[in-house]
């Protein structure tokens, strides 16, 4: 018990260093949030990225691991996104590597949306697949999510399972983490209403 408090202590003191760091610097993309102006999708609204960022991190609060914005070479490198693919985007990961929770948000370009979705969808499917994970973040990486509106994709792995979750087992565990995943997802479905 006494290390996982110790870990829950360094998370929350490297959260806030780097939410220091991140209001010098910003959070995402240099084209993130400059969708140009009367553009329409085929979702039929203009969405912040930027917004749904920051609504969801409000929605988790310091439950919100991701702490590293992603340039485009490692979204290129790490998720196998081709930043060619996106107008904009926002995308941030953990800094430290035990740590699995991240948050792309692409709005692609027009007619790029279906290859969006492949890379995002494939980026997941390594993840479930790669056997050396972390027990503690199989979960996760089991109840994450690749989600589309119009040209908006979204791969979202948030919201670990609850302490309790885990004590009773993975099946316990992964309805945990399902249901703390879909908080965010909730958040990226209100912006599409």
């Amino acid at each position: 018990m006494k290390k996982f408090t110790q870990k829950k202590q360094l998370t929350a003191v490297i959260m806030a260093a780097s939410l220091a760091f991140a209001s010098l610097t910003g959070c995402s993309s240099s084209s993130a949030g400059k969708e140009p102006a009367g553009q329409e999708t085929e979702a039929a609204v203009n969405v912040s990225l930027d917004d749904v960022l920051n609504k969801i991190k409000e929605a988790y609060g310091e439950g919100y691991i991701p702490n590293t914005p992603m340039d485009d070479q490692m979204l290129n490198d790490v998720i196998g996104l081709s930043p060619e693919l996106c107008e904009s985007y926002v995308a941030e990961m953990p800094m430290i590597s035990t740590f699995v929770e991240t948050f792309i948000g692409v709005k692609a370009k027009e007619g790029k949306g279906d290859d969006v979705e492949k890379a995002l969808t494939e980026y997941r499917e390594r993840l479930v697949g790669d056997t050396m994970q972390y027990p503690m973040n199989v979960s996760k990486i089991q109840a994450s999510q690749v989600v589309r509106h119009g040209d908006y994709v979204f791969f979202v792995m948030l919201g670990g399972p609850d302490d309790a979750a885990m004590e009773q087992g993975d099946e316990a565990a992964l309805k945990s983490a399902e249901e703390n995943n879909k908080i965010a997802i909730d958040v990226i479905d209100g912006f599409f209403k």
